[in-house]
């Protein structure tokens, strides 16, 4: 059985951790909110806020044992109700003594099973989940009954990036990552485990799974670079399918494949299958408001975004932030005025649940063109983001700026794993003198008090 998620917004489980483990001679606590979603076989917990109680919430705490006062409980509980934004409740506790080997008591067990079928008696719709953390490592489960029965069932914590990842007991004797891909003489990454570290490899080849929405030129490329990078699990979603035109910059289609009329997906897959055979290239060919992609969004470790209208980008990032997965967005432009191009540029936005950052906020979707774009008899009247202006083609017309876009999004990524820094906003200006630089201007400028993402 798939284990529950529990998923952490940037930064805030390795602050949790600090905070709860800075004192190694007393048991300390801590209360979560968050949100649960069940999405096909799936189930999640989105982690939404934090509630630690003050000195005088404790009625009692020592190096092997705690105890809260009920008013502090209650209050979380009113406080829960209140909001409305909230379903769930997962206390987190500590054992200091141990250094590592995080499991929890009979007490535990007792004390849990007693508030999980109070809570069941009380309150409606109100799920529990509860964490222990050791110095080394955490053991976590949701509440359920089943049968009549409370039954614990075992969660793991996803947090943005791995490199706020922590040990789970229960995965310690885990297996490696696939030995072939990274052996250092003969092996498909062997020339990447050079330059990125065996670590790195080990966590992009042994259990990320990536979705890259749109596999049209940009995300053709996308998919490519990630494959050369290592990865090995990817979903591609997109529903159309290859045309004459599109053959300039799909990566992997030929002409045979335009005059079949193949979808998109298809024939990239065929083509990063060529390239890595052991990789699983998982294909969707439906738009991204297919109710079909629920689960494989929801379970993806992130989203690669590189579609060309407002709509979709709009929908992936909304779900984007409402399973908590962290976005990659990446788009092209190129603009023709009287037979001269004015501008040629892109940019790669990265926005991980908690980074306080996304597109709507930035000024990156048009809530009038999106409206246009669902209207029907409209989306004749607006120029499309990405699609080259003042000419009858609806895409750019040059593979080189869908390539060095793609490997800056790709770039953006696997910083992700080797800990070099984030850039929130990286932008490429290539019409005039070619330039790369950070938008720091358009973060700074940002709507802070979002709907979306504050």
């Amino acid at each position: 059985m798939e284990a529950i998620r529990l998923r952490f917004p940037q930064g805030l489980f390795a602050a949790l951790r600090q905070q709860l483990l800075a004192d190694i001679e007393r048991e300390s606590f801590a209360l979560l909110f968050g949100q649960l979603h069940r999405v096909g076989p799936h189930t999640l917990i989105k982690i939404v806020d934090v509630c630690h109680p003050s000195p005088e919430d404790y009625e009692s705490r020592g190096l092997a044992h705690l105890h809260l006062r009920r008013e502090y409980v209650y209050a979380r509980l009113v406080e829960m109700q209140r909001r409305g934004d909230v379903d769930t409740l997962i206390d987190v506790h500590t054992h200091p003594f141990s250094a590592r080997g995080a499991a929890f008591s009979v007490v535990d067990d007792r004390d849990e099973v007693l508030f999980h079928q109070w809570l069941n008696n009380t309150l409606d719709g109100v799920h529990y989940a509860s964490i222990v953390l050791s110095r080394g490592d955490y053991s976590a489960r949701l509440w359920e009954y089943e049968d009549g029965q409370p039954r614990a069932l075992p969660a793991r914590i996803h947090t943005q990036t791995v490199l706020e990842r922590w040990p789970c007991l229960e995965d310690l004797d885990d297996g490696e990552a696939p030995v072939a891909a990274l052996d250092p003489e003969q092996g498909f990454l062997a020339r990447s485990t050079l330059a990125l570290g065996l670590d790195v490899l080990r966590h992009i080849v042994r259990d990320q799974c990536v979705a890259v929405v749109g596999v049209g030129g940009l995300g053709s490329a996308i998919a490519e670079n990630l494959v050369h990078s290592g990865f090995h699990h990817l979903h591609l979603i997109d529903h159309d399918r290859v045309e004459t035109t599109n053959l300039n910059r799909i990566v992997g289609a030929y002409a045979v494949d335009a005059e079949q009329g193949r979808l998109k997906v298809d024939v990239v897959a065929d083509h990063l299958r060529r390239i890595n055979p052991r990789a699983r290239i998982e294909t969707h060919p439906w738009p991204i408001e297919d109710e079909r992609l629920l689960p494989v969004l929801a379970a993806s470790d992130w989203m690669l975004l590189s579609t060309d209208n407002h709509t979709s980008r709009y929908h992936t990032q909304t779900l984007a932030l409402r399973f908590g997965v962290p976005l990659i967005s990446a788009g092209s432009n190129i603009s023709v005025d009287d037979g001269r191009i004015t501008d040629m540029s892109g940019e790669v936005i990265t926005a991980r649940l908690g980074d306080g950052l996304c597109l709507n906020c930035l000024g990156r979707l048009a809530p009038t063109q999106i409206a246009a774009e669902t209207v029907d008899g409209l989306d004749e009247v607006l120029e499309r983001r990405g699609y080259v202006s003042g000419r009858e083609v609806k895409e750019p017309a040059v593979k080189t700026l869908n390539a060095l876009i793609a490997a800056l999004a790709v770039e953006a990524l696997i910083n992700q794993y080797s800990g070099r820094p984030t850039v929130p906003i990286l932008v490429y200006e290539g019409h005039a003198m070619p330039r790369l630089y950070p938008d720091a201007e358009s973060v700074t400028r940002r709507r802070k008090s979002c709907f979306y993402c504050g």
